[in-house]
């Protein structure tokens, strides 16, 4: 199945989650609780934690930047190392 751009809105959004007034050392203990989630991100900045839940729309876009930056180095003839998902997806 192809998936375009297109269809990638109709899928669901990123889920955004935020609490106030947590400390570092906090933020830290939460993290590690997270740690072997796959599909959620942590950001903390004074005092503030956000929990992302990654969507199919942003996976859709990442990995077609992905592609399209490698196809650009292929052709260019830059050397690259592909780091994350799509290094293992792409032939090396």
């Amino acid at each position: 199945m192809t998936q375009t751009l297109e269809n990638a809105v109709n899928l669901p959004e990123e889920q955004r989650f935020f609490r106030h007034g947590l400390s570092w050392e906090q933020f830290k203990a939460i993290q590690a609780s997270f740690e072997n989630v796959p599909g959620v991100r942590l950001f903390y900045c004074e005092g503030i934690l956000e929990i992302v839940s990654i969507g199919k729309p942003h996976e859709a876009i990442k990995c077609l930047i992905g592609l399209l930056l490698r196809q650009y180095f292929v052709e260019q003839g830059i050397e690259f190392f592909p780091v994350g998902v799509l290094a293992r997806l792409l032939p090396r």
